[in-house]
């Protein structure tokens, strides 16, 4: 539900989407107003996710916000890493 709505990435998002997904360098993206540089950081989080994400954790079964259940599996050692994202605008943040 991340990108909801979205069916695949615009030009910008797949030239970096393997970089921001798949190694931990650091990035520095240019780009103009519209061009996904927001949803690029966003993959640049979901890998930091994943680098935490405690593997063995029990796998539990909880309901969602519409009562289906879904399966979790792990949980994230959140005392391990921080994330800190600056929005560049503020209609990005509301």
């Amino acid at each position: 539900d991340a990108f909801k709505g979205m069916t695949m990435l615009n030009r910008v998002q797949s030239k970096m989407a393997d970089v921001a997904l798949r190694s931990s360098e650091n990035v520095l993206l240019c780009a103009p107003t519209g061009a996904g540089k927001t949803n690029v950081a966003m993959l640049s989080i979901l890998n930091i996710l994943a680098q935490y994400r405690k593997e063995h954790a029990d796998d539990m079964m909880n309901e969602d916000e519409s009562g289906k259940a879904s399966k979790h599996e792990g949980t994230l050692d959140l005392s391990a890493f921080k994330i800190i994202y600056v929005a560049p605008m503020k209609a990005l943040v509301q």
